[in-house]
């Protein structure tokens, strides 16, 4: 009973993430359009699978979308992540690997 207790935070947390993603994914016009969007994607490139993974990173894993297309495999992390810009300021943006 004690590790059912423990668990349910993380799949409550798990769900509303899956829930969250699935949300923008329709918001954005489908799989499609999101990986147009994050990508630079030629007229005959053709998505042919997205899937919901972990990257890893030294500082941890980075939800996000993993896309493959006729010419490319690609990562955009789900969320945008901070960094220093060159001014000195903080800005945001998603983590993308081609």
């Amino acid at each position: 009973m004690e590790s059912a207790l423990r668990l349910a935070p993380n799949l409550c947390d798990a769900m509303i993430g899956k829930l969250s993603l699935g949300a923008r994914i329709l918001e954005s016009g489908g799989v499609e359009n999101v990986f147009r969007h994050n990508f630079n994607v030629g007229e005959r490139e053709l998505p042919l699978k997205a899937c919901q993974c972990y990257f890893p990173t030294t500082s941890g894993p980075i939800a996000g979308l993993l896309f493959v297309s006729t010419e490319k495999i690609a990562f955009c992390s789900e969320r945008c992540l901070p960094f220093t810009s060159p001014s000195g300021g903080m800005d945001r943006t998603p983590y993308k690997i081609i």
